[in-house]
This record gives structure tokens, C-alpha cells and sequence, in this order.
């Protein structure tokens, strides 16, 4: 056999090896989406793997039977206690037009009733974070889609809001979350070109300026699910794993000196024995409330017998994952 009819078929060989292993880490065809629904439940420890409740479940489907809108998922949904009211408020993607920012109601933790949409904009919304700072209220939602990060103040708890600050200028970041301590001040999230971004201030309506002292990474696992959250003094947040295409689960990181470190994987991930979160789970919220702990999280659904293609992002994240073994 001629010399170059050798290498081209070490060649081909090499290519497939290299396909079947980048099919196996982040497959190129992954289940098509149905659409997200909101699950919660009481835990002991937000540090350990986390089983979603099969009961406490508020879908798509159980929105659109009390309302007149079409809604097509429910997701990134956020809690907020207090005087014995539970608040969830969360992305709500209607049939027609952008993401608003949806809220749910409760006085028992268990039965939630649908109050309305609560911010409604020409652009789309999404990971509304609700936090009280010094006697205000305030929601840091994801604004990516018109290059800002925008930051939202009550002025008619729960119902009405209005723009208090632009905090960043200039950015499609994607799911900032916000860290607001007595001694450290943060936003991290992803840009459009797959990288962690982390700005820090020194008060919430100060200058938020990029932090390049952060130990960063690029592609999976640096995409926030969720809310930063303190055990014992330490800060942890759930960030996105995309291992079997977008929404998978969440993994749990901790806040060390300058980077974060990965101390559970796929803490939370796609729940077999319950439709709604058969595809996948991308959004973990965790609150302290009288001495237990409430999460709040999302699924989503598997569109029955439909199939996305997902080669360009198997791709992307293996390709990233070597950079980051290389040279982070």
C-alpha cells in the first residue's frame, strides 16, 4: 500500500477517534425541549446531591389552565420569604413575545397562586433575582439581549417595579449572579463568547469593574444556575452543566480566594421518573427560612420522538475543556 493512502487513513482513523470521543463527553444529538416547569422542596443540607420532588411541581401545563395566555415554559425561578409569605419569581416565556418576569405566591410554602407578570419589557428577561438591600427591594435579572446589566427597585412590593441602575455597560452577560457581603461584593456570569466574567464593586450602586484577577475558564460549568448562598460562613453557587446538551443539571462550586472550585458534580441533573424533568435541570435556588432549607429549581421536559442536533456545541465545550486542562 502506496505511503499516502496510509496516512490518509491514519488519518480518518485519528478523525474518528477523536469524533467518538468528543460524542461521548457532550453528545452531537441530544432530545428536543417541551418546554420548563418549576419544582420545590424543603432539604436538611444544600451541600449533597438533590432528588426533586415528585409532587411539588408547578408546570407549564398547570399555568395554562388558570390563565389565559399561552405560556410555554416556566423557568429560573427565584424565592423571596418574608412575613410569612413565600414569593417565587420567575422567567415566563408566553407564546408571543420576549420573557417577562412572572411571580407565584404562597403563605404556606406549598400551594402557590399565579399573581401576574411583574416586569414586562420590549426585551427579554430572564434569572430574576430577588434580594432586600437596606430596606429595599430590588430584582437583578439576565438583560444580555440589549447589552446591559440592569438592576430593578420595588416601588410596590411585590408588584411593581421600575430601573434603578444600569451596574455594567456594554455586556451580554448572561445569568449574572450577584454575591452582596459585609466584605465582598460580586456579579459573575458568562459573555456571548462562552467566558466567565466577574466584576466587583465596593456597594451595590457603585462602579462594578472586571475583576481580572479571578482565576477564569472558559465553556461549561461557568454558567450560573442559581444564587450564591452561605453554609457555615463559606459561599457556594450552582453553575450550568450542558454534559447531554443545553440544561443537563447543576454543579456546586465554592468561593475560594479568587477562583472557584468544583465540590459536587451534577449536584443536581435530569430526574427520569418525573416527566417534567426528564430532558434536563439548569437552575438550583437555595434559602435558609426559619432554620431549614427551601430550594427552588427547574426541569425540563423531552419533546416526545424529536431530536435536536447539537454538534457545534459538543464541539465548542470539548474544545474548551482542553484549553482549560492546558492552560487554566
Amino acid at each position: 500500500m502506496k505511503r499516502w493512502i496510509k496516512l490518509i487513513l491514519i488519518s480518518i482513523g485519528i478523525l474518528l477517534i477523536i469524533l467518538v470521543i468528543f460524542n461521548y463527553r457532550y453528545p452531537f444529538i441530544t432530545e428536543e425541549s417541551n418546554g420548563w416547569s418549576i419544582g420545590f422542596r424543603k432539604i436538611n443540607n444544600p451541600l449533597q446531591k438533590i432528588l426533586p420532588s415528585k409532587i411539588n411541581i408547578i408546570s407549564h401545563d398547570s399555568l395554562n389552565r388558570v390563565t389565559n395566555s399561552k405560556t410555554r415554559f416556566l423557568a429560573d425561578p427565584f424565592m423571596f420569604y418574608e412575613n410569612g409569605k413565600y414569593y417565587i419569581f420567575f422567567e415566563h416565556q408566553e407564546e408571543e413575545g420576549p420573557a417577562k418576569i412572572g411571580l407565584f405566591e404562597s403563605t404556606d410554602g406549598r400551594s402557590y397562586r399565579f399573581k401576574g407578570n411583574v416586569i414586562n419589557e420590549l426585551f427579554h428577561l430572564s434569572f430574576p433575582q430577588i434580594f432586600k438591600f437596606k430596606h429595599d427591594y430590588y430584582i437583578l435579572p439576565e438583560t444580555a439581549s440589549i447589552n446591559q446589566v440592569i438592576l430593578y427597585k420595588a416601588i410596590n412590593f411585590p408588584m411593581e417595579w421600575k430601573i434603578s441602575d444600569t451596574l455594567i455597560n456594554n455586556i451580554k452577560l448572561k445569568d449574572p449572579a450577584i454575591l452582596l457581603s459585609d466584605s465582598l461584593h460580586l456579579i459573575t456570569g458568562i459573555d456571548d463568547k462562552w467566558n466567565q466574567r466577574i466584576f466587583k464593586s465596593d456597594s451595590l450602586l457603585g462602579k462594578w469593574i472586571n475583576d481580572t484577577s479571578f482565576k477564569v475558564k472558559k465553556g461549561d460549568e461557568i454558567r450560573p444556575g442559581g444564587n450564591f448562598f452561605s453554609v457555615r460562613g463559606d459561599w457556594y453557587i450552582p453553575f450550568q452543566n450542558n454534559r447531554e446538551g443545553y440544561g443537563t443539571g447543576v454543579s456546586l462550586y465554592q468561593l475560594k480566594e479568587k477562583k472557584f472550585e468544583k465540590v459536587i458534580s451534577r449536584q443536581l441533573y435530569k430526574f427520569d421518573s418525573i416527566n417534567w424533568f426528564n430532558r434536563g435541570m439548569h437552575h438550583l435556588n437555595v434559602n435558609l427560612i426559619n432554620g431549614e432549607y427551601y430550594i427552588i429549581y427547574d426541569g425540563d421536559e423531552i419533546k416526545s420522538d424529536e431530536k435536536k442536533i447539537n454538534w457545534k456545541a459538543s464541539v465548542k465545550y470539548n474544545l474548551y475543556d482542553l484549553y482549560n486542562f492546558v492552560f487554566k
